[in-house]
C-alpha cells in the first residue's frame, strides 16, 4: 500500500493534510469534553438539592419517631413530620432526576460538539485522501509488474489527460509511442505518475 507521494512537494501537502486532520480531530474532541463538562455543571444545584432533601427527610423521620413515643397523642403529632419526610423524599427524587436529564444533556451536548467538525473534516478530506491511496497502490503494482506497466500508463495518459497537457509534449511524442518509441512512452506514462506525485521507473534508475 502507497500512503504517501514520491515527490517532495506532494510529500509536503499530504503530510501537512494528515496532521492538520489529527489536529483538528484532537481539538473537536477537547471541545466536546469541554462543552460536556460545562452543561455537566448545570447538575451542581441539584446535587445539593437532592443532598439537602435527603438530609431534611432523615432529619424528619427521625423526629417523627422520637414524638411518636409520646403518650396518647404521639401518632398524631407525628403526623406532619412523616407528611413533611414523604414530601423531601419526593424532592430528592426529583433532584436525582434533574441531574440524570443533565447527564444526558451535557453526553449530548458533548458528542455533537465533538462529532459535528470531525465528520465535516472527515467528509472534505478522508474520500480523496483514500481514493489517492487507492490510485498510488495500483500505480505502484502496475510498474512492478514490468516494462508493459508504462503502456498501459501511457495509454491511460492519453485517454484522461487534458488536451493542454498532451499539445505540450507536441505531436512527436504521440507519434513515437505509436511506434513504439519507449522514451515516448515513458514520457506520456509519466504524465499520469507526476498527477500522482510518483516516481516514473524511468526516473528511479
Amino acid at each position: 500500500m502507497k500512503l504517501y507521494a514520491d515527490r517532495p512537494g506532494r510529500l509536503l501537502v499530504q503530510l501537512l493534510g494528515d496532521v492538520l486532520v489529527v489536529i483538528a480531530v484532537y481539538w473537536a474532541v477537547r471541545l466536546g469534553r469541554g462543552a460536556r463538562e460545562k452543561v455537566g455543571a448545570l447538575a451542581v444545584p441539584g446535587r445539593e438539592a437532592e443532598s439537602a432533601a435527603r438530609d431534611l427527610d432523615g432529619t424528619l423521620r427521625g423526629t417523627a419517631g422520637d414524638v411518636a413515643d409520646a403518650p396518647l397523642v404521639g401518632d398524631t403529632l407525628a403526623r406532619p413530620f412523616r407528611a413533611l419526610a414523604s414530601t423531601s423524599r419526593d424532592l430528592a427524587v426529583t433532584a436525582q432526576s434533574y441531574q440524570d436529564t443533565v447527564a444526558d444533556l451535557a453526553l449530548l451536548t458533548g458528542l455533537m460538539v465533538a462529532l459535528v467538525p470531525i465528520f465535516i473534516v472527515l467528509v472534505l478530506y478522508l474520500p480523496r485522501r483514500l481514493s489517492w491511496v487507492v490510485e498510488a497502490s495500483a500505480a505502484k503494482r502496475l510498474m512492478r509488474s514490468g516494462p508493459a506497466s508504462l503502456e498501459l500508463l501511457a495509454v491511460r495518459a492519453l485517454a484522461r489527460q487534458p488536451l493542454q497537457r498532451l499539445a505540450r509534449l507536441g505531436p512527436g511524442v504521440v507519434t513515437g509511442w505509436r511506434d513504439g518509441d519507449p522514451d515516448a512512452t515513458a514520457t506520456l506514462a509519466r504524465l499520469e505518475l507526476d498527477e500522482l506525485g510518483l516516481r516514473c521507473t524511468a526516473d528511479t534508475r
